[in-house]
Parts: C-alpha cells; structure tokens; sequence
C-alpha cells in the first residue's frame, strides 16, 4: 500500500514536472546534448536553477547521487519538487511535508552561497556547494567524497562523450552559434563553480582548457592559462621553481613531459614547494589529455598527525606498561611483607591470647577458691571474652591473607550437606534463643554429599548463621536450606527476616572490613565475615550469592558446582 501511495505521489509530482516542461521549452531554456555532455563530463552532480528556482539544467550524476528518477531531471522542474519528493523518502528526517519543502525553499529564495556535507539515507555522503549565478539562480555541485575514484572514471566517461558529441554536431554548428555561445558561458559558470581543477591539453599537447581552480591550486601566471599555450611551458616554469625537486632544467622538463603524453593513465600525489599537497590524476583521450588536481593538504596533515599520535601514544602504553609492572612487583612484595608479618604476629598474639583464656577461664571456674568480690567475676567473664573475641579476629585476618596470597590450601573430604547444616544450626540454637529468634531447616531429600573442606564449610556456614542471627530483630526468624540445582550443583542458603542490606552497599560488603548498616545493640564485627566467605567459595570453584532488601531481609546463597558434588 505504502508502495501505491508513493506511486501515486510520483505521479502528481512528475505532472508539475511535465507542465514546467511545456513552459521550459516555450521559453527556452532547455539544455541542449551538448550542454548535458559538458556537464557530463565533469566528476560532480551539477543543477542550476534559475531565480524563480526553475531547473534550468542538471546532469545525470546530479540525479544519480541524490537517487532522483530520470524524469525529474527535465528542465523546467520546480526545485519545491525536488524538496517533496526528498521529504516524502525521509531524506529530511520526520516532520510535516509542506513544512520541510518549505523551510528549504526559504533558504533557497535568500540565493547565498554555501555549502555542507549530507549523508545519505543510504550511506553516501555528499558535499554540496552552492553559488549564486549573476543573472540569477543559482549552480549548485554535489560531490561523492565516498569514492573518489568513482569521480575520476565518471569524469573521464564525460570527456569521452563530449567529444564524440561535438563531432556529431559539426554540420550544424553554424545555424546553432548563437546558442553555443550561451551554453559556452553556462559551461564557463559551471566550471568556475567546482572545486576540483581541471585542464584540458590537445593532442599536440596544447592547452584547450583550465578553469580558475586549477590555475589557482598550481599558481600559475595568467600568460601561461590561456588557450594554445604548450604543456612544455607549463612544466618548464613548474621546473624552474623547484616543483620537481633538484636537477637539470631540461632532464627535468623532459621526464616530466614523458610522464604526462603515455598512453596510460597515471595518479601521483605532489608535495608542492609551498607546502600543500596535491593529488594529480591524468587519463588520455583520443582528443589529448585530461588532468584533475586536487588539494588533499588537509587529509595528508591529519593522516601525519594521526601516525605522531600513534607513535606517542605507543611510547605511553610502554611507559605505563614499565610502570605497571613495577607496581605489580611492588605490591606483590608487599602483600609476601603483609603474609609474612601477619603469620608472625598470630604466633606472636596466639600464645599470650591463650593463656590468658586459659587462666581467665581456671579463675573464672574458682578451681582454687572462690571468688570472694562479686566484681572481679564480673571483670573477669570480660577479660575472657574480649580475649576469645582478640583470638577469633587474629584467626580471621590471617584467614583473609591466606585468601588474598592464594595460599589457602583446602583439606578436602565428602560430607553429607544434611549433617553439615545440622551442626551448623545446632551450634547457633543457643544464641539464637537468647536473641529471641527461631532457627530451622529445610533440606532437600536424597541430596547428593560435597567434596569440601570440612572445617571451611562449617566456618562459612557459621559465619552466615551468626550474621543472620546479629542482624535479625527480637521476634525474627532464621532458616538453612539446602537444595540441587538444575545444572547439577548444590545451593547452601542462610535467610533471615532482618533489617537487610541496600542495593548501592550489597556489592561493597564483600571487602574487607567493610561494615554497613547495623543495629543499635551491634558492637561486634570486624567486616571480614562475608569477604572470607566469598573468598573461600572461589576456592572451592563456586560462589556467593547475596539477595537483600532493607526491612525485608537477606539470603546470602552458596553455590557449589556440580563438580564439588559426589554420589
């Protein structure tokens, strides 16, 4: 249907056309095929319109590059034709149609130069370069900056038919002078109009044409840019200001004249004296030769800044990379310093530690009389505890090292996941009760047993139950469960129904000696709980999954894999 209605709109809009036409033609302003063969000639897409913005000629690459259909390029066609039928394909991108036609016919009517690049719906990106035109309107080229060798063969094809089209015409030359000349003066416009220059030598190497950018781009004098003038003069002023490096005048003239009549077609860049660079392309044709120039100055300084750039930013990569290396041998030397120091000071803390647990313990029991202050058992049950307390942190932060230096060996065994969990909530009942709290299981029948580290296992799952039990109001609830999962692995999971973590700090709460959110009646806890825990899940191969929402609760879940499971 979309198709029907495109069809229908073309129709109407190639009606306007053919009546534009009809008047065109009564007033003639219809490009003769010579006048379309010049403009074919040339690498651009050309239009002029005139100043009731009237298409007054345009040629086929013109139509070509901006995928306009042949009919519209009948002169006469309103440029409002050119802009409905663009907006109707959405060259223009959403809004009104008659509001987009008419915000580029407002620019259009003010008959300014400019110019701008546009890409294409279907990825060719155009320059378009647009001059007024003295009597009026204005000529407007299109360049396909995507292939510039597509340019070079269109401009050659051009030539090629421009000649073999003024042959043709030669009989009726006489009775057609007067409109030649207009159209030699429309083609003198065009010319002067694009950005590319061009010459035109014929077959006695004689120059036939150049256009002002040419002269322009390879600054020559103005007795040398008239028609007649020989190419070997051209090249001999070129030699004699050093366009072709250093040697004898002649021997230079010679080889560049060479160069210039072979047959083939040649390409070269040109890095002038002034410092510009030139990209020369020349292609022969039965009538003489056909060159284009250039100035690619830019492209050739952004390409050269782009390889200093490469080459400093390599030179930084290899610096950074010696730096990095450097901080990665010191901080491994540091963490063997840390290892070492923290091996040595548990030694070191672990013996005082245990005696006086054990002698606090012994006063504590009155194994040699009684207490007679009240207040010195009260002193000594925290003498005791702060010292278990001392001990249990010690062990924790060398736990931790051990992780972090990748020495933490496993003594691996098969356990039963169901005894496992038992002891774990048997171990906590107590505290749990004392807190207020409930404690219970739910395990997975026929569950298949762990290849673990027995002692680990139970450490993180002491840890889990004790952190659940810490953060869990009076009245709450705490659960293990254990199950399989479907990839063959099993999941050891801690719930509770406590005061839960928020979303920015569950990420951050597995680093060490990281403390969130806690109760008031919370003293305790060094923040190493759930980084040892993480930690020894790696070690095992599986990991630790935290699931929490503040007021709501947390699960904190371990995920063995498959391969930790037996029978």
């Amino acid at each position: 249907m979309a198709g029907t209605v495109m069809r229908d709109e073309e129709r109407g809009l190639r009606m306007n056309v053919d009546a534009s036409h009809d008047i065109a033609v009564t007033v003639g302003l219809a490009p003769s095929d010579v006048l379309q063969d010049i403009f074919e000639h040339v690498c651009q897409g050309i239009s002029y319109f005139d100043a009731d913005l009237k298409l007054v000629c345009c040629n086929s690459l013109y139509l070509e590059l901006l995928d306009f259909p042949a009919w519209m390029g009948v002169p006469g066609t309103s440029l409002s034709t050119f802009f409905e039928y663009n907006a109707r394909r959405g060259e223009y991108g959403p809004g009104a149609i008659e509001q987009l036609v008419e915000e580029r016919l407002n620019l259009a009517r003010r008959f300014e130069a400019h110019a701008f690049e546009r890409e294409r719906l279907d990825g060719t990106i155009l320059r378009i370069e647009g001059n007024p035109v003295a009597r009026g309107g204005f000529v407007t080229t299109y360049t396909d900056i995507t292939s510039l060798r597509r340019s070079e063969e269109a401009l050659k094809a051009a030539r090629d038919r421009l000649e073999e089209r003024v042959q043709s015409r030669t009989a009726v030359l006489a009775e057609r002078e007067a409109e030649l000349q207009r159209k030699t003066d429309m083609l003198e416009t065009v010319l002067e109009s694009v950005t590319t220059g061009i010459t035109m030598f014929d077959c006695d190497m004689q120059l036939s044409l150049i256009n002002t950018r040419a002269a322009e781009l390879l600054d020559l004098p103005q007795s040398l840019c008239t028609p007649g003038t020989p190419l070997s003069e051209i090249i001999r002023f070129n030699a004699s200001r050093g366009e072709y490096g250093d040697g004898e005048l002649e021997d230079l003239v010679q080889r560049s004249l060479g160069r210039a009549c072979q047959s083939d077609s040649h390409r070269f860049i040109r890095e002038r004296p002034n410092g510009s660079t030139l990209e020369v392309s020349g292609r022969s044709v039965p009538e003489g030769l056909v060159t284009t120039f250039n100035d690619i100055t830019e492209q050739r300084n952004a390409e050269r800044l782009l390889r200093d750039a490469n080459s400093e930013l390599e030179c930084r990569v290899e610096d950074r990379t010696r730096e990095l290396r450097l901080a990665k041998e010191q901080a491994e030397r540091a963490s063997q310093a840390k290892s070492n120091f923290l091996a040595q000071m548990s030694h070191e803390l672990r013996t005082p530690l245990n005696s006086i647990i054990g002698y606090s313990d012994m006063i504590r029991m009155e194994m040699f009389g009684p207490i007679e202050n009240p207040k010195y058992a009260e002193y000594l049950e925290l003498v005791n505890k702060s010292g278990r307390y001392l001990l249990e942190l010690i062990s924790d932060i060398l736990e931790m090292s051990r992780l972090e230096s990748g020495k933490a060996e496993l003594d691996v065994n098969i356990v039963r996941v169901r005894d496992a969990v038992l002891e774990a909530r048997l171990t906590v009942e107590e505290r749990a009760q004392r807190r207020g709290l409930t404690v219970a299981e739910e395990i997975e029948d026929a569950l298949p047993s762990l290849e673990v580290d027995t002692r680990r296992l139970q450490q993180m799952l002491l840890n889990l139950m004790t952190n659940a039990i810490k953060f869990t109001p009076e009245g709450g609830h705490v659960q293990i469960c254990a199950f399989a999962r479907s990839d063959g692995g099993i999941t050891i999971a801690v719930r509770d129904t406590g005061i839960g973590i928020s979303g920015t700090d569950i990420e951050r709460i597995r680093d060490p000696f990281t403390q969130v959110r806690r109760p008031s009646n919370v003293t305790e806890g060094t923040g190493l709980g759930l980084s040892i825990v993480d930690g020894l899940m790696r070690e095992h191969g599986g990991r630790m999954q935290i699931d929490s929402k503040l007021e709501c609760g947390t699960t904190v879940s371990l995920e063995f894999p498959a391969s930790r499971t037996k029978g």
